[in-house]
């Protein structure tokens, strides 16, 4: 099975730390005011954001190695496999007649790591089925021209 392009952990880690510093922005204005000094000091000021911070930057470096390590595809001729999850694991299965269209996507900081998602849609959902993220730019749109063309090579025959 494909392994996603390592620098996909980069967007990954780049995109945890920003979550890390938001909700530590707001967990120290919350001990700010809830541990004001005319109210009841119940923890040491600075200590819950200090844990909070130190978790969710730990985390934020982390996981995007271990998810890097469970992430999986395969686009086989009858069907196109995606296995991810470190907690919680996952394999999905999509026939290839189910696929209705293929779209890439790119966020400004995937365009400037030169990845970009391949997003599968099938019939009968409403929105993607599934998304490959974090793929080489050239290698999305490879993928995404091949998978179209067995579509229409399907639906000729």
């Amino acid at each position: 099975m494909n392994r996603l392009h390592p620098r996909v952990t980069i967007a990954w880690r780049l995109g945890g730390v920003l979550a890390a510093l938001v909700l530590t922005a707001l967990v120290g204005a919350f001990e700010a005011v809830a541990l004001n000094p005319e109210g009841a000091v119940l923890l040491t000021p600075g200590l819950l954001t200090g844990l909070i911070a130190a978790s969710t930057l730990s985390l934020a470096i982390v996981w995007p190695t271990l998810r890097y390590r469970y992430w999986r595809w395969q686009i086989e001729p009858d069907r196109v496999l995606i296995q991810k999850g470190v907690v919680w694991r996952s394999r999905s299965l999509i026939p290839r007649v189910r696929v209705q269209h293929v779209d890439t996507r790119s966020s400004p900081l995937q365009r400037w790591l030169g990845l970009s998602s391949l997003i599968i849609y099938t019939a009968g959902t409403r929105g993607a089925d599934a998304e490959i993220p974090g793929l080489a730019a050239e290698d999305a749109e490879r993928l995404r021209d091949e998978l179209a063309r067995l579509e229409e090579l399907d639906e000729r025959t």
